[in-house]
């Protein structure tokens, strides 16, 4: 594989995995387009591998097939894949993957895309590897103490892939300091509202991403969340994470004045989706259990259109 179709690897991933993170790499040019879908690809592909009962490798792919996203299509399955100690075996092996990308040896595949990525824009390494941490987290946590220990977990997951992509979205230009506290703070915003949202979701895996002290001190058990009825205890309890979640968007808007205009589009517009997402929780009074919430197709681009006038 060439560098050019491994890029075109990894804008499969994107196109077909990212959802709302798709209408949002669309507003950037091609060049830092791309090397977002290789970041993409790669965390995808983490997630996929913590998420999934099985687990792959795409640095020993050969044949394709039709699993659901490209990375996965060059992937093969492993014989420990079943156990949480051969998923952890594979996320291990996607660091070393990501140690020879960044010095410029990638293994091939979408890794050279990657590798590409990371020398083209400064990409930090050591942020794409905070990522890989956050699937070993989630490997065996099902539920969460505090609300430090979640705020962790949301670094990991979400605030340390903004990180990564900073330097795309400012033109390979180092960020600053306020810079990566902003882009952090955008990043929780966006994985609480993803909580809020995903509740009745990860019930059904047996998930619990609400700090358990939190939901003591408001009243709120298991049994209330797994009964799905909306008491005024939980409702009181939702809009107090609806309240958080909204603080840290408006903190993380501070990101986007503080970038060039062609990398401004971007976390601009996903703010924008969180914040109507977290909007429509709100207007359905916290009820989370029914219809997943989200906004149509239609809407998205409407907002991809107006974030080119930026």
């Amino acid at each position: 594989m060439d560098l050019a179709s491994a890029y075109r690897s990894c804008a499969r991933v994107a196109r077909r995995e990212a959802r709302n993170f798709y209408y949002a790499f669309l507003s950037l040019p091609k060049r830092q387009r791309l090397a977002v879908y290789a970041l993409y690809a790669f965390c995808r592909e983490a997630d996929d591998v913590a998420d999934s009962e099985a687990s792959y490798d795409a640095s020993e792919a050969r044949t394709p097939d039709s699993a659901r996203s490209v990375v996965r299509r060059e992937c093969v399955v492993h014989a420990d894949s079943g156990s949480v100690e051969g998923r952890r075996k594979q996320l291990g092996r996607m660091r070393e993957r990501l140690a020879r990308a960044a010095a410029g040896e990638p293994d091939g595949g979408p890794d050279q895309a990657l590798a590409d990525a990371i020398d083209r824009f400064g990409v930090d390494a050591g942020d794409l590897g905070d990522v890989l941490t956050g699937m070993e987290i989630d490997l065996t946590q099902t539920r969460v103490e505090t609300f430090d220990a979640l705020r962790s977990y949301c670094y990991h997951a979400a605030s340390a892939v903004g990180l990564a992509t900073l330097p795309i979205l400012n033109a390979g230009v180092p960020p600053t300091d306020v810079m990566r506290e902003a882009a952090v703070d955008l990043g929780l915003g966006m994985q609480f509202v993803n909580i809020l949202r995903d509740i009745a979701e990860d019930l059904d895996r047996d998930r619990i991403y609400l700090s358990t002290e939190e939901m003591d001190a408001f009243g709120v058990d298991e049994a209330m969340l797994k009964g799905r009825s909306m008491t005024d205890e939980l409702v009181r309890f939702l809009s107090q994470q609806a309240g958080r979640a909204e603080e840290y968007l408006t903190r993380g808007r501070r990101l986007l004045p503080l970038l060039p205009r062609s990398g401004r589009r971007c976390p601009w517009l996903l703010a924008e989706l969180y914040g109507r997402i977290l909007s429509r929780i709100r207007a359905a009074n916290y009820d989370v259990f029914g219809e997943r919430m989200g906004l149509s197709k239609r809407r998205k681009i409407l907002l991809l259109l107006r974030s080119l006038w930026r």
